[in-house]
């Protein structure tokens, strides 16, 4: 090896020692000022502090759910005449109010007008006949006492007589069904309502039964909803429900239903129960449509054991699980010592959290901040004070 080659030797050897002792005095630093910073703090008795809430163990919760319905006019019809016949006048059409008994539409009345003074005129003819049958019946009679005339000619006026008089009640009763069809010519609304349809127009020859007006009530409205059924064996009828109005705002501090009828049979399509209710207060008739969607509010309540805890409180723990920060007193009446519990959330909204896994005794536990601790860390508690969170549960 040439004399150049040695010293370049010894001066990389050089180089490595007087790293490796650099770093060796660094790290040397680092401890030393560590044990006198944990020195310093154990000597000044500091303890990080904490925001603790107690817990107080809960029977059950209640979960509440929407459901989405529609309001259903109680009675709608589809009106049209009795008879065929040409519509000689419509009085309303498609969005019109209308009040019970208001004429909707008429039919043209004159052949009825002229049937009936045809079957008059043969009502009266029948009478000029029993008039002379009653005549004729007297002279028989006189001349049957003075021997003139026979019994046979007697019963055969009597029976004319019966034959006349059965005449004139045919005849009546024929005037009486054109004077109910003269009156059912007249379209007349059987309640308060709305027309949604019109399907006739003046002049039209319609036949009987064909359909007129579509027609629905404008009032005693009710809600359809469909809930599943596991849900509707746990309510009874009378029960009262808050409703929400889509195009009311706030609709739900206003408004009330009345539970009045629970199906007995299952939706084959959405495989639900279909429920019944009775609005407590009518809603403006701006406001009220039928087939309006409607949202029924349930509440539900499972009877499982649990706390009521801030979101905040919660961290994940290992392999998926929650957990949360138990505080247990210390020997130092303000100081308490930190243990992880898992647990298991049964229900969740923005703010709160039902959870089981905890002893069912009142728990204290960290509310928040829980990243800035650990298990087993002695912690003192903060003056600040944390709102109740069972008021925020729903």
């Amino acid at each position: 090896m040439t004399q150049h080659n040695k010293a370049h030797f010894f001066k990389c050897q050089f180089e490595k020692v007087r790293t490796m002792f650099l770093i060796l005095l660094t790290t040397t630093t680092l401890i030393a000022c560590s044990k006198a910073v944990e020195k310093t703090q154990s000597d000044d008795g500091y303890q990080q502090s904490a925001s603790l809430i107690t817990l107080t163990p809960e029977k059950s919760y209640t979960v509440t759910r929407e459901y989405l319905g529609q309001i259903i006019a109680k009675q709608h019809t589809n009106l049209s005449f009795e008879y065929s016949g040409r519509v000689n006048q419509v009085f309303v059409d498609t969005g019109d109010v209308i009040k019970k008994g208001q004429i909707l539409a008429q039919q043209d009345t004159q052949l009825l007008n002229y049937k009936t003074a045809e079957l008059q005129s043969q009502k009266e003819q029948a009478q000029a006949q029993i008039v002379l049958n009653k005549a004729n019946l007297g002279r028989i009679k006189t001349l049957i006492d003075d021997g003139y005339s026979s019994v046979q000619r007697l019963d055969e006026l009597t029976s004319e007589n019966q034959i006349l008089k059965a005449q004139i009640n045919g005849l009546n009763a024929r005037i009486s069904t054109l004077e109910y069809q003269r009156k059912k010519s007249s379209l007349i609304a059987p309640f308060d309502g709305v027309i949604t349809e019109r399907l006739i127009s003046n002049g039209e020859v319609i036949s009987a039964s064909q359909l007129s007006f579509r027609f629905i009530e404008n009032a005693n409205n009710e809600i359809s909803v469909g809930i599943p059924s596991k849900m509707a064996s746990s309510l009874v009828l009378g029960q009262i429900f808050n409703i929400k109005v889509d195009n009311i705002p706030n609709s739900i501090k206003a408004n009330q239903a009345k539970l009045i009828a629970i199906g007995q049979q299952i939706n084959p399509v959405n495989r639900t129960i279909q429920l019944r209710l009775k609005m407590l207060k009518e809603l403006d008739k701006t406001n009220r449509y039928n087939g309006q969607l409607v949202r029924v509010i349930i509440e539900q309540e499972i009877n499982k054991p649990g706390f009521w805890l801030p979101i905040s409180a919660i961290t994940d723990g290992v392999r998926g699980q929650w957990q949360v920060l138990t505080a247990n007193s210390t020997n130092n009446s303000n100081s308490y010592q930190l243990k992880s519990a898992t647990i298991n959330i049964l229900h969740i909204n923005y703010q709160s959290a039902y959870v089981s896994g905890l002893s069912l005794v009142p728990q204290q536990i960290i509310s928040q901040g829980v990243h800035r601790y650990v298990s087993g860390q002695v912690v003192r508690e903060s003056t600040q004070t944390l709102a109740n969170t069972k008021g925020d549960k729903e």
